[in-house]
């Protein structure tokens, strides 16, 4: 298994009381595997999960796309919704 560090923001940092996790991920793995990972790892998560997006290399990712050690290195985040006003 490897060691994914997510930085979380908003209320998905304030849920875990934390600015990042270290999520157990076999690589290659897809983006959805990495959100099915946290979700079942920081069950706390699990709302921001299923309604938020991750980031890699600050650009949203699409669930399909494929997380090998190199991009496991670089910048990702999960993004809670946002709402304004």
């Amino acid at each position: 298994m490897d060691r994914i560090r997510v930085r979380m923001f908003a209320g998905a940092r304030e849920s875990i009381n934390s600015e990042t996790i270290d999520v157990e991920l076999q690589l290659p793995a897809t983006v959805q595997h990495l959100k099915e990972a946290i979700a079942i790892q920081f069950e706390p998560l699990r709302p921001f999960v299923e309604y938020g997006r991750i980031a890699l290399n600050n650009e949203f990712a699409d669930d399909s796309e494929v997380i090998d050690s190199k991009i496991a290195q670089a910048a990702i985040a999960l993004i809670p919704p946002v709402s304004g006003g």
